[in-house]
């Protein structure tokens, strides 16, 4: 029995790592000069410089029904199943686009599962499907039931150190976003059961990375961390703190994959977002 998996851009997995691994995936697009684009065909780096500069906040829309479907029927003729991970239905309709598609094709071979995860939480939860499916130790019923459950196996924080984005696309309003500025004071925020919710606010980047590091490496349970992401959208000096914030909690780099958001996810936090994700076993 061979069993494929399917996800979306948000992932945090590079393309040429997905078409190498044979991971079926759908993008979601960036509305930018009136054109909706592929997020995956954006490069990371220049759309940060832009959106740094920019007057407006692009906008941002789940893959079609369309894109689904032409990776599942592709897909089917190679896997008897397919089990498909998505970002968090509270974060994006892209699960009923894979929905609906897996009505129009097999819905009997396709397994469709909300993560409650994005980035690299999306990208780890890909890995183990991975190797557990390379194992051969386990049914397609196993898996589908653990990719279930995995999102309690990780801890994704982050902040947004310019409140101005979030107040461009909406989030908060202006007198929010102006005091923050005056004080100073930088947004602690976690993903929790696939919603985003502020954990605290601290005053200054020197606290928030000392923040984002206690919290992504408070243990789970009695598990080990297993991985660790730090993710940045385009600011390297933030990245490179929380980096060296780590090094001196005793992680190791080659233990860290680093590197930048989504274009996507980063669209609504703004370029010099940072954060930390880790996974648990």
């Amino acid at each position: 029995m061979k069993i494929g998996i399917v996800t979306d851009n948000t992932c945090n997995l590079t393309q040429e790592f997905m078409e190498k691994n044979d991971i079926g995936y759908a993008s979601l697009y960036i509305l930018r000069n009136g054109n909706h684009v592929k997020a995956i065909d954006l490069c990371q780096t220049t759309f940060y410089e832009d959106l740094k500069v920019g007057s407006y906040v692009p906008l941002t829309s789940q893959p079609s029904v369309k894109d689904f479907e032409e990776v599942y029927r592709d897909m089917l003729k190679r896997y008897d199943y397919l089990i498909t991970v998505t970002i968090s239905e509270k974060l994006s309709g892209t699960l009923n686009s894979a929905r609906l598609a897996a009505s129009m094709v097999d819905e009997k071979r396709i397994f469709l599962l909300d993560s409650k995860l994005t980035s690299y939480g999306l990208g780890f939860l890909v890995l183990e499907l991975m190797e557990r499916i390379k194992s051969g130790m386990y049914s397609v019923e196993q898996l589908v039931e653990y990719a279930r459950e995995f999102y309690k196996t990780t801890r994704i924080y982050f902040s947004v150190t310019n409140l101005d984005y979030l107040y461009k696309g909406g989030r908060i309003g202006k007198a929010k976003a102006l005091m923050g500025g005056l004080l100073n004071m930088k947004p602690v925020l976690s993903l929790t059961e696939g919603e985003i919710i502020p954990v605290k606010n601290v005053r200054g980047i020197g606290k928030m990375v000392k923040e984002l590091a206690n919290l992504g490496l408070e243990r789970i349970d009695s598990m080990r961390l297993k991985r660790l992401a730090v993710i940045h959208t385009g600011n390297l000096k933030y990245g490179g703190q929380l980096l060296e914030e780590l090094r001196n909690r005793g992680i190791k780099d080659e233990d860290i994959v680093y590197s930048m958001l989504d274009t996507v996810i980063g669209t609504h936090l703004g370029p010099e977002a940072v954060g930390v994700i880790t996974q648990w076993e």
